[in-house]
């Protein structure tokens, strides 16, 4: 048995595939995505793996290319297609958010009933509002006023520079996701 059985979700299969394609050890894993590895090992198999294995490999790629991964974040069931499709404002919660998935399920799963709301008031995420309630989108791209005032959200316990890079993150991800 190798390191590899040590990365969470890694079993007998994956381990002898993984091997087989040349990743012997957990470093030789930094920096490959798991979109990369699913076409190594789909055709090392000679046929197109179950998606599931994808996800296996997402939660791979979280585990080897994170300084301390949280251990909640490593199932792979929570690296679904539908997990990593951004929210209305463009977060994909799985990996933006420290709550989620241990105290928040994501924002589509509560319905924008975020667990910041005591902070504001109101019931729902005033983007999550606008965008699938009164727009009845999926997220924010391609609306012609992003970022609009529902933006002007401020978390007091991020610097103006982390919220700016986290708005400009969350506006290309908007703008890629809008072109698909």
């Amino acid at each position: 048995m190798s390191e590899l059985r040590k990365i969470p979700n890694v079993g007998a299969q994956t381990e002898h595939d993984l091997l087989a394609m040349g990743y012997a050890t957990i470093d030789a894993l930094r920096g490959k995505s798991a979109d990369e590895l699913y076409a190594q090992e789909c055709a090392l198999r000679g046929e197109t793996l179950d998606r599931c294995q994808l996800y296996l490999l997402r939660a791979v790629e979280y585990f080897v290319n994170t300084k301390d991964p949280d251990p909640h974040k490593c199932k792979w069931w929570y690296w679904t297609d539908e997990a990593l499709e951004p929210s209305p404002c463009g977060t994909v919660c799985l990996t933006d958010c420290p709550a989620c998935p241990q105290n928040c399920k994501g924002c589509r799963a509560i319905e924008g009933e975020v667990y910041w709301l005591p902070y504001i008031g109101g019931d729902c995420c005033p983007i999550y509002h606008c965008c699938v309630h009164e727009r009845g989108a999926r997220n924010c791209g391609g609306c012609e006023r992003l970022p609009c005032a529902h933006w002007e959200l401020r978390d007091p316990t991020m610097t103006d520079e982390e919220i700016e890079r986290g708005l400009q993150k969350r506006l290309r991800r908007l703008e890629t996701n809008s072109k698909k």
